[in-house]
């Protein structure tokens, strides 16, 4: 699939890590048979790795894809970090600010002395010198807080189910981020992680499959997921969804999928037939999106998934 996306002029390819495959490991198998698409991580999670284990493996594929790595990081949420990594969730904005600093040092070839709030280190450096002397970081925030800190630290922004409302809201955030640092907006990705499937044969099949997948983080991956899609103006939505989600075994979930209503995927998501998607697409890249990154509904099977390339193929030239 990758290969084909390469052929078909995508700008990127990304992965992330959850309870599956690993990032990097699955991205270095990528490397090996592509030769152009960058690839990325969706994320690399800064409570999973310390800092210095982090740039190890960034620079390390790095060298592999011949320079192609964008590092897309960022906090997890608590249920994730505590639950399943026994780590404790702790000050995140805060631990992205200096992760990300002794990131670059490292990638940057430097020695690493460093004396945070939460990292002390002495002494480390990358026993081989890394291919470039920086590598792409971009940032994956939710918070008002954290979004401006992207702006401030970060070369681009990786929000998740975005409304055209929330991008024009991040977009005002990062700028003021940026301008404490210097940095101009020109010069910075907004990289949305958008729910995508095209489907001309079966649209509504392709939705549906869609509605499950939000279903799934707005009940079942913490309260995070709640917050965004009710900010983003479906408070109600996101309250049933939840308590759907909450019944014991299975019992709910079918009923959470069919809380996902059509205007909250009109809103958040790249779901339909071919005109649809790329009318939405076009509105995106008004709200300021760069870097439009497509993300499968679970569930999505290889013909969907092909038609959703092929059909998206000539907007890959614009950036997707």
């Amino acid at each position: 699939m990758v290969r084909r996306a390469e052929e078909l002029g995508f700008d990127s390819a990304w992965y992330g890590e959850s309870w599956g495959y690993d990032a990097f490991t699955t991205l270095a198998q990528v490397a090996g048979v592509t030769s152009r698409i960058k690839l990325g991580t969706l994320i690399a999670t800064v409570f999973s790795r310390t800092p210095a284990m982090m740039a190890q493996s960034a620079a390390s594929l790095d060298v592999i894809s011949d320079g192609r790595l964008i590092l897309g990081l960022g906090t997890s949420g608590p249920a994730v970090v505590s639950n399943w990594h026994g780590q404790t969730w702790r000050q995140p904005t805060r631990r992205t600010r200096e992760y990300v600093e002794i990131v670059r040092l490292a990638l940057a070839g430097e020695r690493v002395d460093y004396e945070g709030e939460l990292f002390k280190l002495k002494g480390f450096r990358l026993r081989n010198a890394p291919l470039r002397g920086s590598v792409p970081i971009m940032i994956a925030s939710l918070g008002p807080r954290s979004v401006e800190q992207t702006g401030e630290i970060a070369d681009g922004w990786l929000p998740i189910f975005p409304s055209v409302q929330l991008l024009q809201g991040g977009r005002a955030l990062l700028a003021r981020g940026a301008s404490h640092s210097g940095r101009i907006m020109e010069d910075f990705e907004i990289a949305p992680s958008i729910l995508t499937a095209v489907s001309d044969d079966d649209p509504q099949g392709a939705r549906n499959l869609a509605r499950a997948h939000v279903a799934f983080y707005v009940g079942g991956m913490g309260t995070f997921y709640a917050d965004l899609v009710a900010k983003q103006g479906f408070p109600e939505e996101a309250a049933r969804i939840a308590l759907e989600w909450s019944k014991p075994g299975r019992d709910g979930r079918s009923a959470a999928a069919a809380a996902v209503t059509d205007e909250m995927l009109d809103a958040m998501t790249l779901v339909g037939d071919r005109s649809h998607v790329l009318n939405k697409l076009e509105a995106y890249a008004d709200a300021g999106v760069t870097l439009p990154i497509m993300m499968f509904p679970f569930g999505s099977h290889k013909q969907l998934i092909t038609e959703t390339l092929e059909a998206l193929g000539t907007a890959a030239t614009k950036r997707v």
